[in-house]
C-alpha cells in the first residue's frame, strides 16, 4: 500500500515537474524563472559598494546582465529546444523584412520613453520614493566603455530575448492561441527584466515584439528590432528625454518639459508603428502562400498542458521575486 502511495507520488511529480516528451510552453518558463530568482538572490548577497567591481558599475551590471542572460535564457532556450532546434530560429523570409524591424525599433522607442516617464512619475507621485530595477549602472565614459556597454545592456540582452521568448517559448504555442502566446510571452518578458518603473513600456515592447514575430516567422526580427531600440534610446538622448530616477527626489522635480515632449513623441510613435503594421501586414498576405504559421500545429501541445504544479511554482517564484524588489531588498 505504502509503495503504491509512493510510486502515486512520483508519477504527480513527474507529470507535473518532469521535462515534457513534447516540449510545452510552461516548462521553460519554470526553469527560467528558478534560474532567475537564483541570479536575483545572489544578486541581492552582493551589496556591498565596497567591492572592486560593485553591481552597480558598468563592469559588475555588465557581469550579471551577461550571467544571467546566459544562464537563463539562452541555457534553457538551447536545452528546451532539444529535437526542434530549427523553430525557435524560424524562417528567413527576406532581408527586407529585417530591415523594417530594425527601423521599427525607432518609433517603438519614441513609446516606450513617454510610456517609462509616466510611470516614473506616478511612482514618485503615490509612493514617494523610486523604485530601482535590480539590474543598472553608471554611465559609461570612454569608447571601451561604452563598447562594453552595447554588448551587456543591449546586443546581448535583445539575443537572450529574442531567443527564448520570441524564439522558443512562440513556437510553443499553437497558431490557434496567438492571443495566449502574446499574454505569457510578454508577462514573462517583464516579470524577467525586474524593472518596476519601465512596466508599461516592457508591455509595449513584448507585444510588437510578438506581432514581429508572428509576421516575419523568425527571431531575428524582434533581436534587430530590441537592438535598434536601445541604440536609438543611447544616441538620442536629448532628442526625447528620459527621467532620470537615480537623481530626482520627488515627482515636483519632475520638469514639464518632459510630458511636453512626451505626448507629441508618444502619438507620432503610434503613427510609425500603424505604418509598420500595415506594411508587415502586407508582407504576411503575400507570404502566406510560403509560410502559414500552422505547419507544426499538430505536433504542438495544447495550452493547457502547461496549466499545473509548476506554473503555480513559477508564479510563486516571480511573485516571491518581485514583492522583494518592491521593498528594495537588493539596494
Amino acid at each position: 500500500m505504502g509503495d503504491n502511495k509512493e510510486n502515486n507520488t512520483l508519477a504527480i511529480l513527474k507529470h507535473n515537474f518532469g521535462r515534457p516528451r513534447v516540449m510545452t510552453w510552461g516548462w521553460p518558463v519554470m526553469l527560467f524563472s528558478l534560474i532567475t530568482a537564483v541570479i536575483f538572490f545572489i544578486r541581492c548577497l552582493l551589496k556591498d559598494t565596497e567591492t572592486p567591481f560593485p553591481v552597480t558599475s558598468l563592469v559588475g551590471c555588465s557581469f550579471f546582465m551577461i550571467i544571467i542572460t546566459l544562464t537563463a535564457l539562452v541555457f534553457p532556450a538551447v536545452f528546451c529546444a532539444r529535437g526542434i532546434e530549427d523553430r525557435p530560429v524560424g524562417r528567413y523570409t527576406g532581408v527586407g523584412v529585417l530591415i523594417l524591424s530594425f527601423l521599427s525599433g525607432i518609433p517603438l522607442m519614441m513609446v516606450r520613453v513617454p510610456l517609462y516617464n509616466i510611470m516614473a512619475w506616478v511612482t514618485l507621485r503615490f509612493s514617494r520614493s523610486s523604485i530601482y530595477p535590480v539590474f543598472f549602472h553608471t554611465e559609461p565614459s570612454g569608447k571601451e566603455a561604452v563598447i562594453l556597454s552595447i554588448l551587456s545592456d543591449i546586443v546581448i540582452p535583445a539575443f537572450g530575448a529574442a531567443i527564448f521568448f520570441f524564439g522558443l517559448l512562440w513556437t510553443r504555442f499553437k497558431s490557434t492561441d496567438r492571443l495566449q502566446a502574446y499574454v505569457v510571452i510578454t508577462t514573462s518578458f517583464v516579470l524577467f527584466k525586474m524593472d518596476y518603473t519601465s512596466i508599461l513600456a516592457l508591455i509595449a515592447t513584448g507585444i510588437w515584439c510578438c506581432f514581429l514575430r508572428s509576421r516575419i516567422h523568425n527571431m531575428w526580427g524582434p533581436f534587430l528590432c530590441l537592438v535598434s531600440m536601445g541604440l536609438t534610446e543611447m544616441y538620442l538622448p536629448e532628442t526625447l528625454s528620459r527621467i532620470d530616477i537615480y537623481e530626482v527626489q520627488t515627482y515636483a522635480d519632475i520638469g514639464s518639459t518632459y510630458f511636453y515632449s512626451s505626448l507629441p513623441s508618444f502619438f507620432m510613435g503610434m503613427v510609425l508603428l500603424l505604418f509598420f503594421i500595415r506594411v508587415l501586414d502586407s508582407f504576411a498576405i503575400s507570404a502566406r502562400h510560403e509560410v502559414t504559421g500552422t505547419e507544426d500545429d499538430e505536433i504542438i501541445p495544447a495550452f493547457d498542458k502547461s496549466v499545473n504544479l509548476s506554473l503555480l511554482l513559477t508564479i510563486g517564484v516571480f511573485a516571491t521575486v518581485w514583492i522583494l524588489l518592491l521593498k528594495g531588498v537588493c539596494f
